[in-house]
């Protein structure tokens, strides 16, 4: 009993680092990549005009996108444009889905810009927007999304995944784990950080099942946070565990309406349960947890625990000493009474009439208080 009562303890001392090391090392927070809900999408027009292009603005046709920029950002837009004629067909070549139609991509270089580009209402988060049944992706440039931003050719990357996922599911919603793992994955943002998010999963409320992430994402930030890690770790463990092929198949049987037993039993010849528990166990039983306990947030964590430890023991020690000098005074007090006392009864017994002490009875017996 008293083994579980101190795993418990450390458990929680050790989350406690972990968010006190987050509150004081946290960097500024970047937005994430969004991509319009498929419900909210899929039925519109594929002959509905992009939003107009703002006056000034300049425009460079690839042969997979056509790119609309500042005149000042001519070079990034050209850029963005040659990118785009390799990076579609080798991601569509890589998830075995169609090429699809034109993409069109603006690049604001303001948020404001950003924002009243937009068909319909965002996030206020987003950093860069995919509306799939539109073929239109809305990117930021370097300098509106920060210093220590992904390049600008890894976000297109992530939303030419978005968009021919939704193009090649149609009207229906792809699975937003399917959609958000498989979007890190091909633009190569499953690293460090995902790591780190998923060891402070495992130090918190705990792992999200398979199961879990089939039903969406939670509302909670940090929870959410937590599935878009996972969603990347699982595409890159069925990857490696089943092959590339598996995830395409699994992508292929989601978009033509099997359910989703029947389509990870397809593409794996798993239950979803038994693929999940070697999925999770692989990570409970690493030593992935550790990994949060060794930034510096947590020793800023550690020293700010230890700050605090040494004011509580100050306190103490100050308290105990001031009660020590109280009892000191009082009994330095009680002893010149009593000394006082002791000249008087002498004072007495040699038949002086001196009169007794403000502090001493007539009978010179006890003090008054």
């Amino acid at each position: 009993m008293f083994r579980v009562y101190l795993v418990r303890v450390l458990h929680r001392l050790l989350l406690t680092l972990v968010l006190l090391g987050s509150l004081f090392m946290a960097g500024p927070v970047h937005a994430a990549e969004w991509t319009l809900p498929p419900a909210n999408d899929a039925f519109a027009s594929s002959l509905e005009p992009p939003p107009p292009v703002p006056e000034g603005w300049i425009t460079v046709h690839g042969v997979y996108a056509r790119v609309h920029a500042p005149a000042s950002h001519d070079n990034a837009a050209q850029r963005l444009a040659n990118h785009a004629a390799r990076a579609v067909p080798e991601i569509a070549e890589r998830l075995a889905l169609p090429a699809g139609r034109t993409i069109t991509v603006f690049l604001a270089d303001s948020d404001a810009t950003f924002r009243s580009l937009q068909p319909g209402p965002v996030p206020s988060w987003a950093d860069a927007t995919a509306w799939p049944h539109r073929s239109l992706v809305f990117l930021r440039d370097g300098q509106t999304r920060g210093g220590v931003a992904k390049p600008i050719e890894q976000v297109l990357d992530h939303e030419i995944t978005h968009v021919l996922l939704g193009q090649a599911f149609g009207p229906r919603p792809v699975p937003t784990w399917l959609q958000e793992g498989l979007a890190q994955w091909v633009a190569g943002e499953y690293g460090p950080e995902t790591t780190r998010q998923i060891a402070s999963g495992m130090l918190g409320r705990g792992l999200l099942s398979l199961e879990d992430l089939g039903h969406g994402f939670p509302e909670d930030p940090l929870r959410a946070r937590l599935a878009y890690a996972q969603s990347a770790d699982l595409i890159g463990w069925l990857v490696s565990e089943h092959g590339l092929s598996s995830v395409n198949t699994l992508t292929h049987a989601l978009a033509t309406g099997s359910p989703f037993t029947a389509a990870f039993r397809k593409a794996t010849g798993e239950y979803p349960e038994d693929l999940d528990a070697r999925w999770r166990g692989r990570l409970n039983t690493s030593w992935m947890w550790v990994e949060p306990l060794t930034g510096d947030g947590v020793w800023w964590g550690v020293a700010v625990l230890g700050l605090l430890a040494a004011v509580f023991s100050v306190r103490r020690r100050n308290t105990r000493v001031r009660a020590r000098w109280r009892k000191e005074e009082e009994l330095e007090a009680l002893l010149l009474r009593l000394h006082r006392v002791q000249a008087w009864q002498r004072q007495q017994r040699m038949g002086a009439q001196a009169p007794p002490p403000a502090d001493v009875w007539e009978d010179g017996s006890q003090t008054q208080h």
